[in-house]
Formats: C-alpha cells, structure tokens, sequence
C-alpha cells in the first residue's frame, strides 16, 4: 500500500453550489458576501479575499499551485477567495471559491491518498452554507449547477498521480479510454486540454448524476489502486529491462538537479520526475517522509509561485537562476543516500 501512496501526490473533492434566488454567473456586486461571512464564522482561521484585490503575480501562482481556476481570476466583478492556512506546510488546504463557474466551489485538498478526508472536510463546509443560505437543489435532479455534467451531487473526487512508466511505455493512451468507459476521465495537472507535465495526471468521476458522494469516492479509489498497481508493475519492468540505463538517468538527474546554476521550469520539471523514478525503485532514498518534497516541487518552481516568495525573480534569467538554488538546497537537505 506504501508503493500505491507513493504514486498518489495529492487527492481533491470539489463541491459545486449554487444559491436558489441569484442567476447562474452574476455579476452582481455583493452577491457573494453572506456566504463568505457564513464560511468564516463557522470555521476559525478562514480568511477570505476579493479576487480582483490580487495581484496578477498572486493569482497566477495560486492557479499554478492548483488552488483557484482561470474562470475565478476571470470574474473581477464580485468573485471572493475563501480559504483556510494555504502554506505549504499545510497537509490539508481547503479553497473556496465564489462568483466561479458555479457560485459556489468548495475544494478541499490533501497530500497523499486521503480522498475520503478531502470529502469530509470539503461536506463539512458544504453543510454550514446549506444551513443559512438557500441552495437550488430539486428533487429530480439533485443540485442545479451551470454545467450540466455537475448536475446530481455537484461533486468532483480526483487523485493526481504520477504514472511515468505507464507514460514511456504508452499505455496510458488505452487505460484513459477504458476509464472514459466507466465514466472517468484522465486529465493533465492543469485540467481539461493540458499535458500531463512531470507524468502527472489528474483522474476524477466524469458525472455526478445519478451517483451517490460514496459511490463517487468509492469508483476514484478503485480505479487509483488499479492504476497504480499497473504503474508499479512497468516501473519494475522498465528497471528489469534497462537497469544500469535507468540508474544512469536517475544519478544524472540527481547530479544536474543539486549542482545546475540555472534552470529552467521545464528542464527542472523533466528531471525531478526521474528522482520520482528513482525513490520510487529504492535506487535514491530521502528522509522519513521527505520523499513529498518532489511533489511539493513540481508547485514551488513554478513561474509566478517563485515570483511571489521572491521579488527578484520576475526577470527570467535570474529566476532560473533562484529556481536551481533552491531546488539544490531542498534536495541536498532531503536526501539520505
């Protein structure tokens, strides 16, 4: 089971939620007001923000981190950023988002294979709006939602994986339209129509009609253990065949990764999948549970997330520059052999 949480970086409920009285994306100022108090009285340590008073760096480094939407950042008329701690220490990250697609969008995220703590947590919020608010909901339908695909429960249950072997081998072409049969989808880091970057894939329900939130939860971890069993099995076939090329890719990675000057987001995302690679195959081995660090990577170095904990790093050469810096330190401080 170790093996399997290993390959799961993070799993994500998302509940949408639309108040009864008020037409699908309005742009009518205040309208979101009441739900972000009601959010914030019920649960300590929430703060909330209006999206237009982000800075776009802000912004653009909240999406990158997989915290808020395009749509979101788009509606600079009255939509509001709810949220609990969002640092990175932070195991449980829950966002709200408001004056999205849908009014209401509560995600709560996890580390790791915790599908069924993201949804506890995500209904938790769900439950204090539907105590104040009025929420469109029928009897025949479920909660009305802007996309009809949302209709039902409104929820979404997704896992990112990182599945390189089955990537390399090309078997992720036939296991995303087999999933696609059972009414789930494959999906790239950065949702509908984005490349799987790093080997990682997003895998969540297609439909919410006509399904329960358990049954929901239950099919996503299904289909997330039997895609990860098949991962370990081409990872261990993949070393079985090449294993002095596979080492060779994984110590090179680790030697350009902790000694480059400058870095690219690419270049840098390329090879920390192959240390994935390689701690995953027990080749390189880091601290009792530092092994996350590679996924907490794959978000700190991007673009806008460093510009953010750095104001020198607007300018592209000196951000690559910083970027290779701190990917060296947290790697060197990570590692145990």
């Amino acid at each position: 089971m170790e093996q399997i949480s290993n390959l799961v970086v993070s799993s994500r409920v998302r509940l949408a939620r639309n108040l009864e009285d008020i037409p699908f994306k309005t742009k009518q100022k205040g309208a979101f007001d009441g739900v972000a108090s009601t959010i914030k009285a019920n649960n300590a340590h929430f703060v909330s923000t209006y999206t237009n008073d982000l800075s776009p760096e802000m912004a653009q480094a909240l999406y990158e981190q997989h915290l808020i939407s395009r749509e979101l950042v788009a509606n600079k008329s009255n939509s509001i950023i709810v949220a609990n701690d969002v640092s990175a220490k932070n195991q449980n990250k829950v966002i709200v988002m408001l004056g999205e697609e849908d009014h209401i969008r509560i995600q709560s995220l996890y580390v790791g294979f915790e599908l069924d703590k993201a949804y506890t947590s995500a209904k938790k919020i769900a439950d204090d709006v539907e105590r104040k608010h009025s929420i469109a909901w029928r009897q025949d339908l479920g909660y009305l939602t802007s996309c009809p695909t949302n209709l039902g429960t409104g929820m979404r249950a997704s896992v990112m994986m990182f599945l390189p072997a089955l990537t390399i081998s090309g078997e992720m072409r036939g296991i995303a339209a087999q999933l696609s049969n059972q009414h789930l989808t494959v999906r790239g880091v950065y949702g509908e129509g984005s490349d799987a970057g790093g080997y990682m894939y997003q895998i969540s329900n297609q439909a919410c009609f006509g399904y329960t939130e358990k049954q929901i939860l239950e099919m996503v971890k299904s289909v997330t253990v039997q895609i990860a069993r098949h991962e370990i099995r081409a990872q261990s076939n993949m070393y079985k065949q090449s294993p002095d090329q596979i080492i060779d890719a994984i110590m090179r990675a680790w030697g350009l990764l902790t000694n480059a000057y400058m870095i690219s987001t690419t270049e840098a995302v390329e090879n920390l999948a192959m240390l994935k690679i390689g701690a995953n195959l027990g080749v390189i081995k880091f601290k009792n549970q530092s092994q996350s660090i590679l996924d907490d990577l794959f978000f700190i170095i991007q673009p806008k997330t460093l510009a953010t904990t750095d104001n020198r790093a607007t300018a592209i050469t000196t951000r690559d520059k910083i970027r290779a810096t701190r990917i060296a330190e947290l790697l060197r401080a990570s590692r145990v052999q």
